[in-house]
């Protein structure tokens, strides 16, 4: 019998109290970890009791797979509509790819129940063409990240959000594991060019897939999570592929997987991995979202991403907890915490569209590096990690290629205060913001305070 943890119950009592108050649409946020699949097959299996007909739908095999062994668990009666799958259409629960279920929404009894895994999704046209065949249907969405890379809101498709605990929560209860960052003091994407709202792959590959980088992130493996279960994340295929080879070629087992591998191929590398056979699994926008194997115990980042959530989704494959995990690793060779901040920063989530950055307006970030230890450090009179003092005080250290370094976390809150400290215009608030993804009334929060010499918005800094 799975018992849900308290900030579960309280997650579908929320959903509850929304259908209650005559809401179609309901979104579920809830950190990568938290454990959105048994919060929503509880919802599942309550409905289902009831009589209604309920679906479940996904647009990855692994998540169908992963919520397929969850409901077996639970006991949960369901069918599967997806490719490779013997469709039943008479069960009352069902677990559908999103692709095979637009496609036979004539064949299909209606469902008084949807629940959209990964929903910040919604927009696409296949999940769009559910999302309106169903009016009567009501809806949850379920996401840790609640984030499009376009900037359009989510309160486009859900009338309500029901927030769960922070990333920072988790940890402090042991529901996540606690990290260590290592992350280069800078990645040069200025040439890249910008396609969808993201760096292009082509430009992006021929910057990120180099011997030189691969080697870099071998010799950080083998320094910094030797013998350890990670995962890879590369810009595309053949960029895995060689990530792959570097690392065997330096005696540390590694496989490549890519969803064009046929399922017991696939399948098969990651039983290897789960046993510790394969200790480096590498791959490209396949485990981004619903890999869940608490004994990853490192994330590998070799993929610079504008996107925020795909950036929290890849770290948060190493912060499940596990019997023996002491703690998770993350190396980030693509820089890209340097621009998303840190994986438990204190970010508040909306509903809302997001204003569009200007062209020209880049995230600030300043960060020295010791050259005694290689920890990475907001500006301090000296390195926090060993106490070096840097060689000058008057300008930036520079950087050493390939090197990655430890991000010190309260230093680096202790820079993001200061940075709010010394934001003199509306205009610098509204950027910070947009930076770290503040809700929209955290800046008129910031001038109040000022005004009135309160602490109003201080947990926002």
């Amino acid at each position: 019998m799975i018992i849900l943890r308290p900030y579960q119950e309280a997650l579908l009592n929320g959903a509850r109290q929304g259908f209650r108050e005559r809401k179609r649409a309901i979104l579920l946020q809830l950190a990568t970890g938290g454990g959105k699949t048994v919060s929503g097959s509880k919802m599942i299996e309550g409905s289902s009791a009831k009589g209604l007909v309920c679906w479940w739908l996904a647009h990855r095999r692994e998540l169908i797979t992963q919520t397929s062994k969850t409901f077996a668990a639970m006991g949960i009666q369901h069918g599967i509509i997806a490719g490779g799958h013997s469709s039943d259409p008479h069960k009352r629960v069902q677990i559908g790819s999103v692709q095979t279920v637009a496609r036979r929404l004539d064949c299909l009894p209606p469902p008084d129940l949807i629940i959209f895994d990964e929903c910040h999704h919604l927009g696409a046209s296949q999940w769009q063409k559910i999302f309106d065949a169903f009016p009567d249907a009501k809806i949850v969405g379920l996401t840790a990240t609640p984030w499009r890379l376009d900037g359009k809101g989510l309160g486009n498709w859900f009338q309500e959000m029901v927030n769960g605990p922070t990333v920072a929560e988790l940890i402090a209860e042991g529901s996540l594991s606690r990290y260590r960052l290592f992350a280069p003091t800078q990645i040069d994407t200025a040439a890249i060019k910008i396609q969808a709202g993201d760096f292009k792959k082509d430009d992006l590959a021929s910057v990120m897939d180099k011997p030189s980088i691969t080697g870099d992130a071998v010799q950080h493996y083998r320094k910094l999570c030797n013998g350890k279960r990670a995962v890879a994340f590369a810009v595309n295929v053949e960029h895995s592929q060689h990530i792959a080879a570097q690392f065997n070629a330096n005696s540390i087992p590694a496989e490549h997987v890519d969803g064009s591998m046929h399922s017991d191929a696939r399948d098969a590398a990651i039983a290897r991995f789960i046993a510790g056979e394969t200790l480096v699994l590498t791959n490209c926008e396949l485990f981004g979202e619903g890999f869940d194997v608490p004994a990853i115990e490192a994330v590998i980042l070799l993929r610079p991403t504008k996107s925020l959530s795909l950036h929290l989704q890849q770290v948060g494959r190493a912060l499940r907890p596990a019997p023996g995990k002491s703690e998770a690793i993350i190396l980030d060779h693509a820089g890209n915490s340097m621009v998303h901040g840190l994986p438990d920063d204190d970010r508040e989530w909306s509903l809302a569209d997001r204003e569009k950055r200007k062209k020209d307006e880049k995230a600030s970030v300043t960060i020295k590096t010791c050259m005694e230890c290689f920890h990475v450090y907001r500006p301090a009179p000296k390195c926090p990690q060993c106490g070096q003092q840097p060689a000058s005080q008057g300008r930036e250290i520079e950087q050493r290629d390939g090197e990655l370094a430890e991000v010190d976390v309260a230093a680096k809150r202790k820079e993001q205060r200061r940075e709010v400290g010394n934001a003199r215009t509306r205009e610098d608030l509204e950027r910070i913001a947009r930076e770290r993804g503040y809700k929209p009334g955290w800046v008129n929060a910031i001038m109040n305070a000022r005004q009135g010499g309160g602490l109003a918005g201080r947990r926002y800094a």
